[in-house]
């Protein structure tokens, strides 16, 4: 407990020095003066579908540029009231078909290979890691939208299971859907939704395995909760809260010890919530809270279980082409000591679309009271991670990446990935 307290001390003794100046989702994106998701995303608190705006910023910010950069795209109202775009279009198919304003549309798929030296299965290819479609319709002030998509979870493989919509066996392909909301708009900073929605919690970093979101139950393959939520944004700060009232879609084992086991046993319940203040267009420091019980935990197998998360979050816009992010948090279970996790992630883009990312991290959950065992990194003890990335995105809409993890006890790992968006 001590230590966990002692590192969110230092971490936020650290901001309190720390001065930004101006500069000229991607959380990184706040470099470029894009401090508010929603300017880019539906979601307001970003993450998947991107309005029209979001589309012509990531052909002119976020795709590598080749011999003359396209000129900014202008908004302008046309004779029938829609809004056209002069410069790149924010149409689908690389602005081929262009929507009605009150459609958005888009998809995204991804492979993944992995690479393993020191395992016995060296390499494994997975040919779909994603298939997802999005969409939203608005009726005035009313918007409705969500996911459907395509997965092939791995034998024993829970946490997979937790977005699926049939429930075919392991091995099988199953359609999922990670999103589905009906929203309202409350005026011009405030929106209510209501359906299954990515948790308002920490920093919406696309790496759904690292610690941080992994051990918050925050990350955006698998972890949404069916609720109602409410966000915030106005120029100088964001929030949203969110009553979780459990994971509708869940799924347990056909067979086996907890077979008897209720669906409604296994779901969490409870809240999850942010608030980030914006200092200036290249600066925001903000705090998050996570708390939910559930009768059964599912993945450790532990009964009447309460969870907490608590941290702060710094995104931090150094300079044009560098930009730091950050994210600490204090977790507490039932019959278990206090746990911490965290990182920190610095990229670099030396030129438009290439990026060069360095990340650290570390994760210790704490340890059952009543075990007997020594602490372990990772339980009771700090485990340490990091990550060595490149990240390009080599033309408009399309993606190759590639991360080097290094992880204490763990075998280096190395881990490939295409990306296509629609």
């Amino acid at each position: 407990m001590l230590r966990a307290v002692l590192l969110s001390a230092l971490w936020f003794c650290g901001l309190s020095v720390i001065t930004a100046e101006p500069a000229h989702a991607y959380a990184w994106m706040i470099r470029h003066d894009y401090s508010a998701c929603g300017t880019c995303h539906a979601d307001p608190s970003g993450g998947e579908l991107l309005t029209k705006y979001g589309r012509v910023t990531s052909q002119l910010i976020l795709a590598s540029q080749y011999g003359h950069p396209e000129e900014p795209s202008e908004a302008k109202e046309g004779s029938d009231g829609s809004t056209e775009f002069q410069g790149p279009k924010p149409g689908l198919f690389w602005g081929a078909l262009d929507l009605p304003d009150p459609l958005l549309l888009s998809g995204s798929y991804r492979n993944l290979y992995i690479l393993r030296p020191k395992e016995e299965k060296v390499f494994v290819f997975v040919p779909v890691m994603q298939a997802d479609l999005y969409g939203q319709l608005r009726f005035g002030p009313v918007t409705m939208g969500g996911s459907l998509g395509m997965s092939k979870s791995s034998p024993g493989s829970l946490h997979a299971r937790a977005a699926q919509v049939t429930h075919a066996p392991d091995g099988n392909i199953n359609l999922i859907s990670r999103t589905h909301y009906v929203g309202v708009d409350l005026g011009n900073e405030f929106v209510l939704r209501g359906g299954r929605l990515n948790l308002p919690f920490g920093v919406r970093i696309p790496e759904h395995t690292m610690w941080v979101r992994d051990a918050t139950r925050t990350d955006r393959e698998s972890d949404q909760q069916d609720g109602v939520a409410l966000a915030y944004v106005s120029e100088n700060l964001r929030a949203e809260v969110m009553g979780i009232a459990g994971n509708y879609q869940i799924s347990l084992e056909p067979a086996g010890r907890y077979a008897s086991l209720s669906p409604d046993a296994v779901r969490e319940r409870g809240y999850s919530m942010y608030i980030e203040g914006i200092a200036s267009p290249t600066f925001a420091v903000g705090m998050s809270s996570k708390v939910t019980y559930m009768r059964f935990d599912r993945l450790t197998k532990e009964e009447k279980t309460v969870r907490q998360a608590h941290g702060m979050t710094m995104r931090w816009g150094i300079l044009d082409n560098l930009s730091i992010l950050s994210e600490v948090d204090v977790l507490f279970r039932t019959n278990a000591s206090a746990g911490y996790v965290g990182f920190m992630q610095a990229d670099y883009e030396p030129w438009g679309g290439l990026h060069f990312m360095a990340t650290g991290e570390i994760l210790d959950q704490g340890q059952a009271i009543n075990s007997t065992a020594s602490p372990s990194p990772g339980q009771g003890d700090p485990k340490l991670g990091g990550w060595l990335s490149l990240d390009w995105f080599f033309f408009k809409q399309f993606e190759f990446r590639t991360d080097v993890v290094f992880r204490q006890k763990e075998s280096p790992t190395i881990l490939g990935q295409l990306h296509m968006y629609l």
